[in-house]
C-alpha cells in the first residue's frame, strides 16, 4: 500500500494542475474574422454553433455563442473574442445603460465580466441561497440601475464593494423565485414564480409590486408551466413579459393585459426610443407604435423551416435577430431544427451575415 501512495499523489498533482490550466482569464483574445469559420466548422456535431442573445452597445453588435463572445459591425463580422480554446460559452449580453457597460456570464468558470467598450473586468456571482429554481443567471439594465438575477434573488450591482446589494425579497409562498425586477415610475416590480419549478401543482407567476405595500397581481392562469417567463422590458406603458407560448403581456401597477398580437412572439425587445419591437414567427418584425403593429421586417424563414429561438435587438433604427437550433430526440437520434444565424435589417430587409 506505501507503494502506491506516490502514485496517488502524482495523481492528485496532475488533476490540480489540470484544474490550474483550466483557469479562464479576465481579459478575452482578439480572434480575427477570418478565422471565425474555421472554429465553427471544428464544433462537434452534437454541440453545433448556437447564439443566445444580441445586444448593441457603443455602436456596434455584441452576440454570445457558444464560441465566445461575437462582435459585428456594420460591414460584417469584426473579431471573436475568446476566453478558452473550447467550451467557450457565454450567457447575456446585457446592456447596464447606467452605468455605460456590457456584461456577460462565462458559463465555464460561473464569473460575470464587464466591459466598458475598452477594458474588461471580472466579477464575481453574489453569494446566494437556493429558492428551488434552476441556477439560471439573468441580467436587467434600465436608465437608473443594473440588476441581476439568479438563485431565485435579484441584486443590484453597485460600482466598489461589494459589488452586489441583494434587494428585499418579496412575501411569496415558500420556494419562490425571483424571475425578474423591473422599476415602473414610483413602483418596483417583481416578477415571481409561487412554488418549486418542478413541484406539483406547478408553480404560477405573480407580479409584486415593492413601493405599494407588495400589492400582487396575478398572471393568467394558462402561465403555469416551468421556463414559461422569458424576457422583459418597461416602457412608460407598463412593463412588458414574453411567455413562451408567444402571448405577450402588459404589466401595469394595477392589471394585466394579454395584447392582441400579429402572431405567435418569438422575442422582444426595447428600441432607443422606448418602444416594444417584436418579431412573430411567420409574420416577421413589428414595432408597437400608439397601439398599433406596424411592419418593419419580412419573416426571413418559410412555413418549412424548423423550430428555433429568436434573439431580438435595436439601437438607432439598426436592427438585429438572431436564430439558434432546437435540439429534439428522433428515432433514438439526436437532431438540431435548423443551423444558426445572424440576421442584420439593411434597407428594410433582413440580410443574413455570413459567419462560415
Amino acid at each position: 500500500m506505501r507503494k502506491r501512495a506516490p502514485i496517488c499523489l502524482i495523481g492528485v498533482l496532475l488533476l490540480f494542475v489540470e484544474l490550474a490550466g483550466c483557469a479562464v482569464p479576465t481579459v478575452p483574445e482578439s480572434v480575427s474574422a477570418d478565422q471565425i469559420p474555421a472554429i465553427i466548422r471544428a464544433l462537434p456535431g452534437y454541440a453545433p454553433f448556437g447564439p443566445s442573445g444580441v445586444a448593441f452597445f457603443k455602436g456596434k453588435l455584441y452576440v454570445s455563442t457558444n464560441i465566445g463572445l461575437l462582435v459585428v459591425n456594420d460591414a460584417g463580422p469584426e473579431t471573436l473574442y475568446k476566453w478558452i480554446p473550447r467550451d467557450d460559452v457565454i450567457s447575456g449580453p446585457w446592456v447596464d445603460v447606467a452605468n455605460d457597460a456590457l456584461w456577460i456570464y462565462h458559463n465555464h468558470d460561473n464569473y460575470l465580466r464587464r466591459f466598458d467598450g475598452t477594458s474588461w473586468r471580472q466579477v464575481p456571482l453574489p453569494v446566494y441561497r437556493g429558492s428551488g429554481s434552476i441556477t439560471i443567471v439573468r441580467g436587467i439594465g434600465s436608465p437608473t440601475a443594473f440588476w441581476l438575477v439568479v438563485g431565485g434573488h435579484a441584486w443590484r450591482y453597485q460600482v466598489g464593494q461589494p459589488s452586489w446589494v441583494l434587494e428585499p425579497r418579496p412575501p411569496a409562498p415558500e420556494n419562490s423565485a425571483t424571475e425578474a425586477v423591473t422599476p415602473l415610475g414610483s413602483s418596483m416590480l417583481y416578477v415571481v414564480r409561487e412554488g418549486l419549478e418542478f413541484g406539483w401543482p406547478p408553480p404560477r407567476y405573480a407580479i409584486y409590486d415593492r413601493e405599494n405595500n407588495w400589492a400582487r397581481q396575478i398572471l393568467p392562469e394558462k402561465m403555469r408551466l416551468p421556463y414559461e417567463f422569458d424576457n422583459m422590458f418597461t416602457t412608460p406603458e407598463g412593463a412588458y413579459i414574453r411567455a413562451r407560448d408567444g402571448r405577450l403581456f402588459l404589466i401595469g401597477t394595477k392589471n394585466v393585459q394579454i395584447l392582441e398580437t400579429p402572431g405567435r412572439c418569438e422575442a422582444i425587445a426595447q428600441t432607443s426610443t422606448g418602444k416594444l419591437l417584436a418579431s412573430f414567427v411567420d409574420r416577421g418584425i413589428f414595432l408597437l407604435d400608439n397601439g398599433r403593429w406596424e411592419q418593419q421586417a419580412a419573416y426571413p424563414y418559410g412555413p418549412q423551416e424548423g423550430e428555433h429561438r429568436a434573439f431580438l435587438a435595436e439601437s438607432n433604427g439598426q436592427i438585429a435577430y438572431a436564430t439558434t437550433s432546437v435540439r429534439k430526440r428522433q428515432a433514438g437520434e439526436t437532431i438540431y431544427s435548423r443551423p444558426a444565424a445572424l440576421w442584420i435589417l439593411r434597407a428594410g430587409k433582413l440580410e443574413r451575415v455570413i459567419l462560415n
